[in-house]
Parts: structure tokens; sequence; C-alpha cells
């Protein structure tokens, strides 16, 4: 799951969002970080986010499609965008609140504790609000754009930009793995933030 995902998995709980958020920035042994504990416990849920993700069977499957179409190095990184993708574009089916409203919470939260975050967070978070990236998930164009700013991201050679043209061409059998997914770490998520 890429950032919509990992917003999305803390929405009840808005003082994990900020922590979630910057899970990637936090590496190593969290009690060698100086943080709150609310801070921890959202790097700890974006951990336990990112692992579920990567062992999940329905996860390696949706890869598969694109592994079958050529695509090797970056298999992982297209399924967590154009799972964000299905998730932005079929939002009313996931969650009751407008996407919206939903959006300038997680700004609200994460600012509130955007100065106790490491400086390489506060940057992508900058360009994350500044270019809209949230409101490109939902649209093709728009997704599209993110894959184009990713792949350039990357330091090698890669196919990035053409994994939306895979995902159209084999919609339905991907839309039906992500919503799978989400559906099993919505509920999963539930029990690991009871014991935080």
């Amino acid at each position: 799951m890429n950032f919509l995902g990992h917003a999305y998995i803390a929405r009840n709980h808005p003082e994990l969002i900020a922590g979630n958020f910057a899970g990637d920035s936090y590496k190593g042994n969290l009690d060698n970080f100086d943080l709150p504990k609310h801070i921890i416990d959202g790097i700890r849920l974006h951990r336990y986010i990112d692992d579920t993700t990567d062992h999940s069977i329905i996860i390696l499957e949706a890869g598969h499609i694109f592994q079958a179409n050529g695509i090797k190095k970056i298999t992982y990184i297209a399924t967590d965008l154009l799972l964000d993708h299905f998730l932005a574009r079929e939002w009313m089916k996931f969650s009751s609140k407008d996407y919206e409203l939903f959006i300038q919470a997680v700004y609200k939260f994460t600012e509130k504790y955007l100065d106790l975050l490491k400086p390489d967070f506060q940057g992508l978070y900058a360009n994350l609000k500044e270019y809209g990236w949230f409101f490109d998930y939902p649209t093709e164009q728009g997704m599209r754009l993110i894959l184009e700013q990713f792949s350039n991201r990357i330091r090698f050679q890669n196919d990035l930009t053409r994994c939306m043209d895979i995902y159209l061409e084999n919609q339905a059998q991907f839309d039906h793995l992500f919503a799978t997914f989400l559906i099993d770490i919505k509920l999963s998520s539930v029990e690991f933030i009871e014991q935080l």
C-alpha cells in the first residue's frame, strides 16, 4: 500500500496518522527515536501494513499479473500504487466519509505533528500536498502522472509507466484482488491497533 492505503487504515485513529504516514523515514529499533508514543505507534502500524502487504498471497497474485507482462523489478511498487488508485476510485465502497474531507483530515493530523518528524518526510509531504497527489489517484490520467513521477525517481531503468495499461487490460482480476485484500487488511489492522 502507498500513501492513501496507509492513511485509510489509520482513519479511525487520527493520532496515528502522522507516524503511520512517515513510517518509511524511520529504520531500525524504534527505541532509538525520541518521539511521543502515538508517533511510535503510528510507525509500528506502518510497518505492520507493509509487512502484511509484502506477505499477502493476494498481492503476490496481483504481482504475478505484472510479471506475466514483463514487469520485473518494480512489480510490487506497481501493486502498491495501483492499489491506491483502486481505493481512491472506489472510495465510497470502502468509506462513508467524503474523499476530499478525508484528505483534508489527513493533512490536518499530519501537520499537527509535522515538526516532530524527520526532514526527509517533511519535504516529501510538502510535495505530496503541493502537487495534490491524493487527488490524482482516482483518475486514469492522474495515475499515469503518478506512475511517471515514481518512475523518474527510481535509479534504474524501469517500465513503471506501462503498468497502467497492464492494469486496464486485466482490470476485473486486479480489482477483485485489491477489494479482497482491502477487506482483509482492514479487519486485521483493527486487532493490531487495539494491541498498541
